[in-house]
């Protein structure tokens, strides 16, 4: 009897030395694999590059560690949005049998926002994921929607020229009116004369002479000067009508003349506009001097606003992502969320270390709490919270995308730091507002916009810009007032929403500005807007002084031929009743009406 045996070591023996092949390539690639992954991941998701120096999983003591993270801005080619020294997670290891990742705890530290780099961060569109490019036109084409008032100053001249009398307003509506007046007479004189009623008066006089002359006998003759008077009355009836539309058409007549007034008032501005009078508007001035340094902060909140809710979807969508690719009959992937389940990524908390303008000699330390971070809100069915606090800095965030309708908001406040730089559009000047204080909060409740931008900088100075031309009187006195204010008080608001957001920008600079631009331009200012009326007025005179004649002459020719008729109409019916009841007096069952 043979030897049983209890292994079978030809077949046992390939499967320990794969076995051991495997966790010799774990050991050796595993990490490599997962930070290239990562990396890769990242950087198409966030549309800039991210660096990772080293990661490493531990997989039996749930943890994994990433040192020397850097994730690039997607919107400034050599600064980066944040570094970190060291982020340490524990995962459940359950979740990841079902190609899940639960992080419990995440801890990172030396967080630093906004240090600078020596290559480029930003990466190609091709490099981009397909939402994240989605996102990123979308965010250009909403911040396109504003018209941010152009500061024409450097152009700016008080000389007045000659106006092109064809782009006058006032002159093609004067010549509209003359035309409406002439085309209205032409057609109420055809009407009055279709009405045939001088005829029909003379006849009706012939009638009433014969009328004089006849007998309570003459049957035909009475007959036929009653089918005359009610003709008659039938005429006076359609003559009224026509005087009700004469009327009406007068009264059109009359509003298109008092329109002209409006219109000579756009044209004078449409003629200030020309020669590029400085407005001493103060609120377009702030939207000038401010208003796109604005929209460039308020496009960065709804980037990472919008970036969320494609990459964390609320409310219990199905997902759609491309398939893996085929030689034939690609697809794509539809994943329904279920409650009650792991999301595909879920971070519970997170303790974070974070440092402000770390570059600066006073670098700004304080700590944050991340919590309930996940690709699928619904199924958490909890909204993502963060929360930050330190020495003059105060953050927050709300990520509530739990239902069908998103609602993201935050905001942030951060004083005693360094203010970046604002450039003035149209002016050879950048702001520099040294150290002060920053607000930004921004909220999308659905597509309903709401934020806020604030800058309190107490000493602040001004750098123009050398290679730059010396530029006009007005650029240069612009210059010089705004290089005298050494404090900056800014607010920009927003609201409306995405479809058509609103946005408005108040400052201490626009009211000094303007105030200044007034005392000194005030004379020559007025000086050269009554040179501009006077040519204004000179243009559309002759067309405004000819409407008015024609109305008025419409209006007298109206009246007195129409009352002429109306009169001598009336006579000939009264004169006609007058000889029917002559001769039908005594005549029994014979009434005149």
């Amino acid at each position: 009897m043979g030897r049983i045996k209890i292994f079978r070591w030809k077949a046992i023996g390939p499967l320990l030395l794969f076995a051991v092949a495997l966790v010799v390539l774990w050991w050796l690639f595993a990490d490599r694999v997962a930070r290239q992954t990562s990396e890769e991941v990242g950087t198409a998701i966030l549309g800039a590059r991210v660096d990772i120096d080293r990661l490493h999983i531990d997989l039996a003591g749930g943890r994994i560690e990433i040192r020397g993270l850097t994730v690039a801005s997607p919107f400034e080619a050599f600064r980066n949005l944040l570094q970190a020294d060291e982020l340490v997670a524990d995962i459940d290891v359950l979740p990841l049998l079902e190609k899940k990742v639960v992080i419990d705890r995440l801890a990172a530290n030396g967080l630093r926002f906004g240090t600078t780099r020596t290559t480029s961060g930003l990466v190609p569109r091709e490099g981009q994921a397909a939402a994240t490019r989605s996102v990123g036109a979308q965010v250009a084409e909403w911040g396109e929607r504003f018209r941010i008032p152009a500061l024409q100053l450097a152009g700016g001249t008080i000389d007045v020229g000659q106006l092109d009398l064809r782009r006058l307003e006032t002159v093609s509506a004067a010549e509209a009116v003359v035309t409406r007046a002439d085309s209205s007479r032409t057609a109420w004189m055809a009407q009055l004369a279709g009405l045939d009623v001088r005829p029909r008066i003379d006849s009706a006089r012939t009638l009433a002479e014969r009328l004089k002359t006849a007998r309570p006998t003459d049957l035909a003759l009475i007959n036929d000067a009653r089918r005359q008077l009610d003709g008659l009355k039938q005429l006076e009836g359609q003559v009224s009508g026509l005087e009700r539309a004469v009327r009406a058409g007068l009264d059109s007549l009359s509003a298109g003349v008092r329109g002209l007034e409006a219109a000579r008032q756009r044209d004078y501005a449409f003629a200030r506009s020309l020669v590029q009078l400085p407005s001493l508007d103060a609120p377009n001035l702030a939207a000038a001097l401010f208003g796109t340094a604005a929209i460039r902060r308020f496009q960065r909140a709804l980037y990472w606003a919008q970036l969320g809710r494609e990459y964390l979807p609320p409310g219990l969508r199905p997902r759609e992502t491309p398939a893996a690719k085929r030689l034939r009959r690609d697809g794509t992937d539809v994943r329904f969320p279920r409650e009650r389940a792991y999301p595909g990524f879920l971070l519970r908390e997170g303790e974070l270390s974070l440092t402000l303008a770390a570059e600066s000699n006073d670098p700004k330390s304080f700590s944050g709490r991340l919590e309930g971070l996940t690709s699928a809100p619904a199924v958490y069915g909890r909204p993502t919270t963060f929360s930050a606090r330190g020495p003059a800095v105060t953050a927050g965030a709300v990520i509530d995308h739990v239902t069908a309708t998103p609602r993201d908001s935050g905001g942030a406040e951060i004083g005693g730091m360094a203010l970046p730089a604002i450039t003035i559009p149209g002016l050879p000047l950048r702001l520099e507002p040294g150290r002060g204080t920053v607000g930004l909060s921004f909220a999308l409740d659905g597509d309903r916009l709401r934020g806020a931008w604030r800058v309190r900088a107490p000493a602040t100075s001004w750098v123009r810009d050398s290679a730059a031309p010396r530029g006009s009187d007005i650029q240069r006195l612009v210059e010089r007032v705004l290089t005298g204010i050494d404090q900056i008080e800014l607010a920009a608001e927003l609201g409306g929403s995405l479809a058509a957001p609103r946005l408005s920008v108040r400052s201490n600079l626009d009211a000094v500005l303007s105030q200044r631009l007034a005392a000194v331009l005030g004379e020559e200012v007025a000086t050269a807007e009554r040179k501009l009326r006077a040519q204004v007025d000179s243009a559309v005179a002759p067309q405004l002084a000819a409407a008015r004649q024609r109305l008025t002459a419409l209006s007298d020719d109206a009246a007195q031929r129409l009352g002429v008729e109306r009169t001598q109409l009336a006579e000939a019916e009264q004169l006609l009743e007058q000889q029917l009841r002559q001769v039908t007096r005594g005549i029994p069952g014979i009434r005149i009406p």
